[in-house]
């Protein structure tokens, strides 16, 4: 888009599972939602689940999406479906997201049954027509999702209390791991004193999906769809662009200040409130790409990292440290 050079690969997909190494008892499950065995399963991959993402089709029927894991997967991957779940059922219904249709859970496999939606990830790399009409359509969300239409939500700083913090937990250590780059090794502690006010800087009244990325888009013609929402929490929504802009970068789209100025209500954001909240999700990509890959998830690490320098450039230029 911007370059013309072909990008790096943002994310290579989690190791997926196919749908017919699901239990049988959750492929008896899906059967029973749509009335039929499917006839046609499109296991589609993307993303980090290491569970199942399946299309099924059923003659005379509507498609199905159902997303499945167990936890002998990924130990933490159940709970994130049962939350999904939970603010997929809360959400109004909207062209913008899914309609949850119903769920499975036995205690160690959590299934979730969408009505199945048409469309494709964005190109990469990113075309501006294209980025232009998601961002668009992420500030309509905004405005239908404020103020929260989910009695109870999470606010965000409750949400990303062991998410956000990256800075102050390297800082803290005796020794800080010897792959951390020199910049943030040097500024260390100013980083910790900057990234410290993340949690007023979240604040605000509007239900963010805190997952913002292009495998979590979906797009037919004008029509954009945001899909997996586990994480979602209520704040400030200039919080989702913060967090989706590194992906954008490593996706051959604009540099992180010219997806912001694409979104007009960060035109109204405090700067010294950017700066706190770019220096948190750098701090938690950071901190995170230094850990073991978890479970299931082998591509992950990478992904943060890659992230992480970008998220690390973009909060040097706008400190001038």
């Amino acid at each position: 888009m911007e370059g013309g050079t072909d990008p790096p690969k943002a994310a290579a997909a989690g190791v997926h599972l196919p749908w017919a190494q699901v239990p049988d008892r959750i492929q008896e499950w899906a059967a029973a939602v749509a009335g039929a065995a499917p006839h046609r399963v499109h296991d589609l991959p993307g993303g980090f689940s290491p569970g199942a993402t399946t299309r099924l089709q059923f003659a005379g029927r509507p498609d199905l999406f159902v997303k499945a894991v167990g936890a002998a997967l990924n130990p933490e991957s159940p709970e994130l479906h049962r939350r999904e779940a939970v603010i997929a059922a809360g959400l109004p219904r909207s062209p913008r997201w899914p309609e949850l249709i119903t769920t499975y859970d036995d205690g160690d496999w959590v299934a979730l049954a969408f009505v199945a939606v048409d469309g494709q990830p964005p190109k990469h790399p990113w075309q501006r027509s294209e980025l232009d009409v998601v961002v668009h359509a992420l500030e309509a969300m905004h405005v239908d999702l404020a103020p929260s239409p989910i009695i109870g939500a999470e606010a965000a700083a409750t949400r990303l209390l062991g998410t956000f913090g990256g800075w102050r937990r390297l800082a803290s250590m005796t020794v800080p791991p010897s792959t951390l780059d020199q910049w943030s090794r040097r500024n260390l502690l100013r980083l910790a004193e900057l990234e410290s006010a993340w949690p007023d800087a979240c604040a605000g009244e509007t239900l963010l999906h805190l997952d913002i990325r292009s495998d979590n888009i979906l797009i037919d013609h004008d029509r954009v769809v945001f899909v997996d929402w586990p994480h979602a929490g209520v704040g400030s929504p200039v919080l989702d662009l913060i967090c989706w802009a590194p992906s954008v970068v490593l996706e051959g789209g604009p540099e992180p200040e010219s997806l912001l100025a694409r979104y007009n209500p960060s035109g109204s954001a405090d700067p010294d409130v950017v700066n706190v909240l770019v220096a948190a999700v750098a701090g938690f990509l950071t901190e995170r790409s230094l850990l073991p890959s978890p479970p299931g998830l082998p591509t992950l690490r990478a992904f943060q990292a890659a992230q992480a320098d970008v998220a690390r450039s973009w909060l040097q230029r706008r400190v001038g440290w």
